[in-house]
């Protein structure tokens, strides 16, 4: 049993046929990537290999306890709160031009 407009069971569908008009069609959408994202994406790169190459133990003084703890702790939490602190300066901008 056949269904209008589908090639019998078990044989190949039916060629595509050409557009009469001849049009092209069009291209599938891409994602279009911006320099932001690609500085963004060296730039986690280059802490991720950052901290694997400084993985030691050192001292790290917190205000007034101090810690052993390995290098790569230390830079993770100084890039954390440095990406804080950048975006609540960005809220804040964005905030006082409204």
């Amino acid at each position: 049993m056949s269904v209008p407009g589908q090639p019998p069971y078990g044989q190949q569908p039916y060629p595509q046929q050409p557009d009469p008009s001849g049009a092209v069609p069009p291209a599938q959408h891409r994602r279009k990537v911006s320099t932001g994202q690609i500085l963004g994406g060296l730039l986690l790169v280059l802490v991720v290999v950052f901290i694997i190459e400084n993985s030691r133990t050192v001292k790290i003084r917190l205000i007034i306890p101090e810690v052993r703890a390995p290098l790569y702790v230390g830079i993770l939490i100084a890039a954390v709160l440095g990406g804080l602190i950048a975006s609540l300066l960005q809220y804040r901008r964005h905030r006082k031009r409204q």
